[in-house]
């Protein structure tokens, strides 16, 4: 059994992610993304 990886980021814009990512997934077989949408309401 492989290995998971889960990189989560809680700022708002680029924190840099991107390159974590890179590094951790050179040998990934799989990479999945995941962007969940704020809702936005008004009372």
């Amino acid at each position: 059994m492989g290995n998971n990886v889960v990189v989560l980021g809680t700022q708002w814009g680029d924190e840099g992610k991107g390159k974590i990512v890179d590094l951790l997934t050179e040998d990934a077989k799989y990479v999945v993304r995941y962007q969940a949408v704020t809702m936005q309401a008004t009372l």
